[in-house]
C-alpha cells in the first residue's frame, strides 16, 4: 500500500504483520514486554510526528493454567519513538467484552486459522462482496436467535488512491443461514 496515500499528519496505510520491516519490528519489540500475556501483531500503521508513532492492532492471549478458560482479546497499542527511545502512549481493547462462561455474550477472539465452521462460512461470504476487499484476520461470535459475528479486518477500497483501514464488521446470520444487518465500523488509532 502506497506511502503516497498518507493523510497529512495522520496515520499512514495499514501494514500487515507479515510485511513488517525492521522499523516496525523494532517498535513492536517494545510493545511485547508485558508479563502474563502473549501479544501477536496483526497489522500496524505509523505516523510521523515529533518522532514517530506506531499503532499496532494486536491479538492478546493471557497465559493461564491448564483447564482455565482463556479469554483472548484485541488491543490497539500506540507507541512513540524518539530516536532510540520508545514510550507506550496508549492501549485499548477494541474487541467485544466476554463473560466466562460466554452465556449471552460474545466468545473469545479467534484468529483466522482457529475459526469455527460458522465463522469461516460467514467470513467467506463477506470477503466475496464486490467493491471492497476484506482481509478478515480475527472474529468473535454470539449465539442469539441466529448468530452475531464481529469480524476484525483490513478493509481495502478498490477505488483509486483509497487508503486501507482496520475495521470491525458486525453481521447477523439468520436461521436461513443468510447474513443480514451488516455494519462496518472504522477502528482508528
Amino acid at each position: 500500500m502506497s506511502e503516497a496515500n498518507r493523510i497529512l499528519g495522520g496515520f499512514g496505510p495499514i501494514v500487515l504483520a507479515q510485511d513488517f520491516d525492521k522499523e516496525y519490528i523494532n517498535a513492536f519489540e517494545h510493545v511485547n514486554k508485558r508479563d502474563g500475556v502473549e501479544i501477536k501483531p496483526l497489522a500496524a500503521q505509523s505516523q510521523v510526528v515529533n518522532g514517530k508513532n506506531f499503532a499496532f492492532y494486536c491479538f492478546v492471549s493471557p497465559v493461564v493454567a491448564p483447564n482455565v478458560p482463556k479469554v483472548n482479546r484485541l488491543e490497539l497499542i500506540v507507541v512513540n519513538q524518539q530516536g532510540e527511545h520508545f514510550t507506550q502512549l496508549s492501549d485499548r481493547t477494541f474487541s467485544e467484552p466476554v463473560l466466562v462462561p460466554p452465556i449471552g455474550s460474545f466468545d473469545s477472539v479467534a484468529l483466522r486459522e482457529n475459526f469455527t465452521d460458522a465463522e469461516k462460512s460467514a467470513a467467506e461470504q463477506i470477503e466475496s462482496l464486490v467493491g471492497v476487499n476484506y482481509m478478515i484476520l480475527a472474529a468473535q461470535q454470539q449465539v442469539v436467535a441466529g448468530l452475531n459475528f464481529a469480524f476484525y479486518s483490513v478493509v481495502i477500497p478498490v477505488t483509486p488512491n483509497a487508503q486501507a483501514f482496520f475495521a470491525r464488521i458486525d453481521a447477523h446470520r439468520n436461521f436461513e443461514g443468510k447474513l443480514v444487518d451488516t455494519e462496518l465500523h472504522h477502528i482508528n488509532p
